[in-house]
């Protein structure tokens, strides 16, 4: 009996510290993660805005562009804990797949307007407004 017991305490606590390992490893990837600061700034020519990729969703703060001048939107995938694979928008033409780091979408010509993006199943949506 003492065997056994022996046994289910050093089960017990294999388990106990693979959970731990778990939540180490979940939490400090997500504390990569953070909003840009300046989520609209020209560089050599381009609007750029920055949109994080998160298990989250899409996280930015209010996408605003000006009509006229080309943009570029950078998804940036902080994490592989994402389902977030793509991002699409019929509306401004752009279907991209994600990797892991920063992903470019160059947008040209833009019209003053609301536009919709959205993931690859439907399940998170993010807007850009064009004044």
């Amino acid at each position: 009996m003492n065997k056994n017991k022996s046994k289910w305490i050093l089960s017990a606590v294999a388990l106990g510290l693979m959970i731990a390992g778990a939540l180490i490893f979940f939490i400090s990837e997500r504390s990569v993660i953070s909003a840009s600061p300046s989520n609209s700034q020209e560089t050599a020519g381009y609007q750029v805005v920055t949109v994080h990729v998160t298990g989250d969703g899409f996280v930015s703060e209010p996408i605003e562009l000006h009509a006229g001048k080309p943009a570029k939107i950078n998804f940036i995938k902080d994490t592989s804990f994402t389902c977030i694979k793509s991002a699409e928008s019929q509306e401004l033409g752009f279907d991209v797949y994600f990797n892991k780091g920063n992903n470019y979408v160059t947008l040209d010509d833009l019209k003053p307007g609301t536009y919709e993006f959205h993931c690859g199943m439907y399940m998170y949506y993010g807007k850009i407004t064009v004044i």
